[in-house]
C-alpha cells in the first residue's frame, strides 16, 4: 500500500476538526471516516484513502472550514527540492506522506489516525 499524500494535511488537521464537528454534533461521522482509514477499510477505484479525505472534506465543508490542503514548501535557489537527507518521522501506519524532522526538546507530533506519535522511518537515517 502506497501512502496517501492527500490524507497527511487531514491527520494534521484532525484535532481542530474534531472539536468542531463534535460541538455541531458531527463527531461520529468524523470518527467512523478516520477508523475506517485506520482500519484500511476505505478506498476507491483502488485509491486507497479517497473516501476518508472525501467524507473529511464534507464535514469541513458543513462546518464552514476553508479547504485542507498540502503544505507549501518554499524551495531554496540552487538546491533541489527533495527531502531531508538525516532522520526522519513518518505516519505510524504508513498510510499518509506526513512527515517531521526531529528538533532537539521536540517531541514527535501525534498523528491523529492512528492516536500515537509519528514513527522513525530506519531505511532514512544516516550510517
Amino acid at each position: 500500500m502506497e501512502p496517501r499524500h492527500d490524507l497527511a494535511p487531514w491527520c494534521e488537521a484532525l484535532p481542530l476538526l474534531r472539536r468542531l464537528a463534535a460541538a455541531q454534533g458531527l463527531g461520529a461521522e468524523v470518527e467512523e471516516a478516520v477508523e475506517r482509514a485506520r482500519d484500511g477499510r476505505d478506498g476507491h477505484n483502488g485509491r486507497y484513502g479517497h473516501d476518508t479525505e472525501q467524507q473529511l472534506a464534507e464535514i469541513a465543508r458543513r462546518l464552514g472550514l476553508p479547504g485542507i490542503g498540502p503544505r507549501s514548501v518554499l524551495g531554496v535557489p540552487g538546491l533541489p527540492p527533495g527531502r531531508p537527507a538525516d532522520d526522519l518521522y513518518v505516519c505510524p501506519g504508513a498510510l499518509c506522506t506526513r512527515d517531521w524532522v526531529p528538533a532537539p526538546g521536540v517531541p514527535a507530533p501525534t498523528c491523529h489516525i492512528f492516536g500515537g506519535g509519528l514513527e522513525p522511518e530506519p531505511r532514512r537515517r544516516l550510517p
